[in-house]
């Protein structure tokens, strides 16, 4: 079971260096951002890996879940900040005065009786 969760660790590492890679050479941000997450995946499992290579994976796991975690939010953040400097500005709106929401009302003499009901 230890060879095999070795040639584990290791595989996984080979596939790292394919996503970095991707974060170096990428050809845009969002490949970027992208690779930087999937290495962030893989070093979780990996952390995970070693927890039960060493007989203490409670304590490992515990490790990476706060490490998925900040992965997970490092990764939103990122995305967030990307997408507010990719979006070009929006042009300031002069205060215009707004539009009566009722049409003005006209006071109309009181009728003389002619249709009117004496109450």
């Amino acid at each position: 079971m230890e060879q095999f969760l070795i040639a584990t660790g290791v595989a996984i590492l080979l596939l790292m260096l394919t996503s970095l890679y991707r974060v170096v050479a990428g050809p845009t941000v969002i490949d970027r951002i992208l690779g930087v997450n999937v290495i962030g995946t893989k070093t979780a499992v990996l952390i995970i890996i070693i927890g039960t290579l060493s007989g203490r994976v409670e304590m490992f796991i515990d490790i990476a879940l706060a490490y998925a975690l900040l992965n997970f939010i490092t990764t939103i953040a990122a995305a967030r900040f990307y997408q507010r400097q990719s979006q070009p500005a929006l042009p300031e709106v002069e205060e215009a005065e707004p539009a009566p929401s009722a049409p003005p009302t006209v006071e109309h003499p009181k009728a003389t009786g002619e249709g009117s009901h004496a109450a």
